[in-house]
């Protein structure tokens, strides 16, 4: 499946997908945000500012926090629209790679994003007047996915967004060996079959390339 219907737009955007993300630009700490590194694509980052000033979620629930730069990313465009939270979960909060700061806005919770302690750490810190917005991005197997969604999904607000990352391995369009299966796109179409409170909002693929081809998805119902 594709997330852009013209052929010579879609051969052009893939071919550079690849060498983008083969290149480690955005890898390695190459790419950071206020110092911070952030493991995600640029595009991606800016279609989520969209999002967060049109959708104003005051959560985001984050799995995978990696050296957190995605969540000081999301805390500082809080900061401009004056309220919201970010709880980013993790295996690990310490060590290289890991964050080496806080933020008022930020929690980091340690532990496993599936285990029923983890999940209700993270519904103890939603109040039934918050608005929430969930993005997965932790492992990247299907089977891993799919059960994250399960769990997440039902966090999320009418008219804000679940965002599943890495819905670009699994050879769309890229192939990354030590992500071997289809990834995450696969437990995305899964859930999109059987879950008609969601849909794929194509308009967020606008800058062509993304890392979540049809992993934008907004709660309808």
């Amino acid at each position: 499946m594709s997330y852009d219907d013209n052929y010579a737009e879609r051969l052009i955007a893939d071919c550079f997908h690849v060498v983008y993300y083969v290149s480690n630009v955005w890898n390695h700490g190459n790419t950071k945000w206020l110092g911070k590194v952030i493991f995600q694509h640029p595009m991606d980052m800016w279609v989520k500012q969209d999002i967060i000033f049109e959708t104003r979620p005051t959560v985001i629930v984050e799995s995978g926090t990696a050296a957190g730069g995605s969540a000081l990313y999301y805390a500082t465009i809080f900061d401009q629209l004056g309220k919201g939270k970010v709880v980013s979960i993790d295996l690990q909060d310490s060590g290289a790679g890991k964050p080496d700061f806080t933020h008022p806005r930020i929690v980091f919770i340690k532990g496993d994003c599936l285990s029923p302690k983890t999940l209700s750490k993270v519904k103890g810190m939603i109040k039934k007047s918050d608005r929430v917005m969930v993005v997965l991005d932790s492992d990247h197997k299907t089977e891993h996915v799919t059960k994250e969604i399960k769990l997440y999904a039902p966090l999320v607000t009418v008219g804000c967004y679940l965002i599943v990352e890495d819905t670009n391995l699994g050879g769309h369009p890229v192939v990354n060996p030590a992500v071997p299966g289809p990834g995450p796109g696969q437990a995305v179409y899964k859930f999109i079959e059987t879950n008609k409170d969601f849909e794929i909002d194509k308009s967020r693929h606008k800058f062509f390339m993304t890392w979540c081809p049809d992993g934008f998805l907004r709660r309808v119902e």
